[in-house]
């Protein structure tokens, strides 16, 4: 081998060494990140555990904002944020592990909770009924790779999907 071989093989090592580090850079920041998110809701949420007059916000703005604020209860039940109240209701807690907090939108007195389940059961909107066509839908989509999509096959494909379409509406929304 001659001496520019043994340059060229030496530049590559070195090139390939840095890309390894700057590719170890770029996934400690984008954990570090992530991690900067959960430090500042613990520290919320160990400010709350210290005293019985605050509560943990999740607050859910109009402009489709998300803020983690601290709040302090007022009158027993009651959170005003931003000169609107909100009440509270201990059956409306949320957790993730040892913390709890209370999901509110701006716009709604109650916070968001699990209990209008039977009357999201009732109107017909849950997700329960969605079973079923979820699975025919992936199912579908899955076995697309085999099909040949050319000519005639794809407008006998689209007339399918629309009486299918037809068919679901009519069934599950029409009773």
């Amino acid at each position: 081998m001659s001496r520019l071989d043994l340059e060229e093989k030496g530049r590559v090592s070195r090139i390939e060494e840095r890309l390894k580090d700057a590719e170890a850079r770029i996934d400690e920041k984008q954990t570090k990140k992530g991690l900067k998110f959960l430090k500042s809701l613990k520290k919320l949420g160990k400010r709350v555990d210290k005293s019985l007059d605050l509560v943990l916000v999740m607050y859910l703005s109009q402009k489709y904002q998300v803020t983690f604020k601290v709040c302090r209860v007022v009158s027993g039940n009651i959170v005003v944020i931003g000169n609107k109240a909100h009440t509270l209701n201990p059956k409306h807690i949320w957790r993730h592990k040892k913390m709890m907090w209370y999901i509110i939108r701006e716009i709604d007195r109650k916070p968001v909770s699990n209990r209008d389940y039977n009357l999201v059961k009732k109107r017909k909107d849950d997700t329960e009924a969605d079973a079923p066509l979820i699975k025919a839908v992936i199912g579908a989509v899955q076995k697309k790779k085999g099909i040949d999509l050319q000519g005639k096959n794809v407008w006998i494909i689209i007339i399918i999907a629309v009486i299918a379409a037809v068919v679901f509406f009519t069934f599950f929304k029409g009773g």
